[in-house]
């Protein structure tokens, strides 16, 4: 049997299709009819085997029309139906039976009307032998009995792939419990305990037990490890001082004293500093200062390096005394009010559009842009590059990250990031801090909280979710603290300086960042090698994830946006702000460039195995509905032939002061 066919039906859009011939176990595939998703022609012959009569009661032949797709799997379009019974009893009867071509509805999968195909279909019965033999519908005795053994051997192949299929999905099943058991608690996955036999699930809920056990074995044993190491420290430092002071205690204690005298001092002199502030203010009728980053007041919130044991523990005893009610936070809680405690400064500190036309004062920016010995030292973008970089009003937000126009001249849209307030240079007015008097006060009762934190029993994800606020925190108390950076050079210092007392470990940011959220992939001996490995056994994450690097803010003008992350939904919100990252930060150039953040770039390993594999990770993650997703797929799939790594256009890192907090 001989099909010859060609298609007369419309789809939208660009497709490739091509059709799947099915005839009783038989399969033929045509070609892909290349740019001709709106009226696709094929002109081509199959042929099938055809017995008549023979087993079965069905004698159809299904055409299934597929659209081929590159990065996914191919989509259905609609299928057409031909019963040929009638055309093979004639070929039969009369030798030889042919059907010119008709047109043929196609349907979709919920049996409505998508089009037509045209097929004409011929039948010619094999020639009998003269050797004697009875044939039947043109095809003799011997070739059915042959295609009925055949037909049995194929069922019994079938029966037992089956048997095979249902082994490799038990084996599946178990290695994805087994591999996710490696990763976490048994206990933590009860849809796939819930397949095994009772006597698995009973093995496996005292394997659970004895992890537990484990964990809570191995904790302790870090903790005094922990302690054993601080003890050790604690006893060479004051044998070095025995050997120093010798009969000297007196002195110390008089030293002690001072310091005493010197902190209630400096106390009493900050409040006054920020009641002159508030008098100044109002005397100055809504007029600011002009200076530079180093120019900005710098407010401590931590105590005097200095002080002694005792002064410490008389300052926390206030401090818990002054709490508010706050004392019984967790650690997620403490984390989460910290961080909020933050913004809620930052917000304080920002200027609003009023104040900015009520103020005669020129921002500093354009002061800086206006004379070539401004304010603030130069970056690596010269002062017009700033010019273009900044002057961003409300249209801003519709592009945070200055990524080009869509091919059609038209701004595409960014996501929720075009609803975030920004809070830039130009906008953050530190003189400010003498209206944020409660909320320093809260400030400092929480990081006290903070030094007496117990971390010892928290899961992975309360771990991750509380250590990317503390980094995000420690960021934002070092702006306050020591001034905005100018440099790209003063932002790293800033981030070695930015430091917080955790459960009486004090660590700066990058500490926190590579040595507890993230796993250092250089090998390292030594005694600050084994400090780094005593940090990540007490605080570090049992395996990285991925997805921190759209979780922590620099508080630079790359950098993704703040949030507070619960542990309750810390996977959900870390997918939700990877993909408001990826759809605000990528962009398509109409020179057919895929612009792509210096910070994908840098963490491009933990995503993909190169340019390439990354552009697809991109892709794939990109929601379908998207203009993004469309204009990435005619990037890649358009006429030039050049590779793919000269269509990525990396987009350097700005470490220019900016946050953008979600309403």
């Amino acid at each position: 049997m001989i099909v010859f066919f060609k298609t007369k039906y419309d789809l939208a859009g660009r497709m490739d299709p091509y059709v799947v011939i099915e005839y009783k176990g038989q399969e033929r595939k045509s070609s892909v009819a290349r740019e001709q998703g709106s009226s696709p022609e094929w002109n081509e012959k199959f042929t099938f085997r055809a017995e008549y009569p023979g087993s079965g009661g069905e004698y159809k032949i299904t055409l299934k029309i597929m659209d081929k797709d590159t990065f996914t799997s191919d989509d259905f379009i609609g299928q057409a139906t031909i019963y040929v019974k009638d055309l093979l009893a004639l070929g039969v009867q009369n030798g030889t039976a042919e059907q010119h071509p008709l047109y043929y509805s196609v349907v979709r999968a919920n049996n409505t009307y998508h089009g037509e195909i045209k097929v004409g279909l011929t039948f010619t019965p094999q020639v009998e032998q003269d050797d004697g033999e009875q044939s039947f519908g043109g095809w003799k005795n011997n070739f059915l009995m042959q295609r009925s053994e055949e037909k049995q051997k194929k069922l019994d192949l079938e029966e037992e792939v089956k048997k095979l299929q249902a082994e490799l999905d038990g084996e599946q099943t178990l290695g994805r419990f087994l591999q996710c058991a490696l990763h976490g608690p048994v206990q933590s996955h009860p849809c796939l305990l819930s397949l095994f036999p009772p006597q698995f699930q009973e093995l496996f809920l005292e394997l659970a037990m004895v992890e537990e056990e484990i964990g809570q074995l191995e904790r302790k044993v870090e903790e005094l490890k922990l302690r054993l190491y601080h003890e050790r420290e604690q006893t060479r430092e004051w044998e070095v001082q025995r050997k120093q002071l010798g009969q000297q205690n007196h002195l110390l204690c008089r030293v002690g004293n001072q310091s005493v005298v010197n902190e209630e001092r400096c106390r009493s002199q900050n409040y006054e500093a920020l009641r002159n502030l508030r008098k100044e203010r109002r005397l100055k009728d809504r007029r600011a200062s002009v200076g530079s980053a180093a120019d900005i007041p710098r407010w401590n919130f931590t105590y005097a390096d200095g002080e002694t044991a005792e002064l410490s523990r008389r300052q926390r005893g206030r401090s818990r005394n002054q709490g508010h009610g706050e004392n019984d936070l967790k650690p997620n809680e403490l984390s989460e009010e910290l961080l909020k405690c933050l913004i809620s400064i930052f917000l304080e500190l920002k200027q609003t559009s009023l104040d900015k036309e009520g103020s005669s004062v020129v921002p500093k920016l354009a002061l800086s842009c206006m004379n070539s010995k401004g304010l603030i030292p130069k970056t690596s973008f010269n002062c017009k590059s700033s010019t273009n970089f900044f002057n961003y009003n409300t249209s801003s937000n519709a592009d945070p990250y200055c990524i080009l126009p869509d091919l059609d001249g038209a701004v595409r849209d960014v996501g929720p990031y075009k609803n975030f307030i920004q809070i830039t240079r130009s906008s953050f007015d530190v003189s400010r801090l003498s209206e944020c008097l409660n909320a320093i006060e809260k400030l400092r009762n929480l990081m006290h909280q903070l030094c007496d934190v117990d971390l010892t029993s928290l899961t992975y994800k309360q771990k991750l979710a509380f250590w990317i606020n503390i980094y995000n925190a420690c960021i934002m108390h070092a702006f306050l603290e020591h001034g905005l950076p100018s440099t790209p050079e003063k932002l790293l210092a800033l981030m070695n300086k930015a430091a917080l007392n955790v459960g009486g470990i004090v660590l700066n940011a990058l500490a926190i960042e590579h040595f507890i959220l993230r796993h250092p992939s250089e090998s390292k001996h030594g005694p600050a090698y084994e400090k780094e490995m005593l940090l990540r056994h007490a605080y570090g994450l049992g395996y990285p994830e991925p997805n921190v690097t759209f979780a922590l803010c620099r508080g630079s003008w790359s950098s993704p946006a703040l949030r507070v992350y619960t542990s309750d939904d810390i996977v959900n919100e870390l997918e939700r702000a990877k993909l408001e990252y990826l759809e605000a930060s990528v962009g398509v150039t109409s020179k057919k460039k895929i612009v792509v953040p210096k910070l994908l770039q840098w963490n491009m390993l933990d995503f993909a195995d190169g340019m390439e594999s990354l552009l697809e990770w991109i892709y794939s993650q990109l929601p379908r509905s998207g203009s993004l997703k469309q204009l990435m797929m005619e990037c890649l799939n358009g006429e030039t032939k050049s590779p793919i790594i000269r269509m990525v256009e990396v987009q350097p890192y700005e470490s220019e002061f900016r946050y953008l907090l979600p309403l």
